[in-house]
């Protein structure tokens, strides 16, 4: 099965960040890292974006949510 998943971090539209995966193994690398920081209640979440790394501060007031499709 091919992975494609649209992660959205922060508030609703327009004011949150959309990230998009097609890979499955960096899809789950950045899944375990929010699952990670939910069980915590707190950590950090990095994803690389084309020669950058976004780094978000994982908390309960920040939402993440994501839709995972099958294609």
């Amino acid at each position: 099965m091919t992975t494609d998943v649209t992660l959205y971090i922060g508030s609703v539209a327009p004011n949150y960040a959309k990230f998009r995966f097609t890979d499955g193994p960096t899809w789950e690398g950045v899944r375990s890292q929010i699952m990670d920081a939910m069980n915590a209640g707190k950590g950090t979440i990095e994803i690389d974006r084309k020669r950058d790394k976004v780094v978000y501060v994982y908390s309960p007031f920040l939402p993440v949510s994501w839709v995972e499709s099958s294609v």
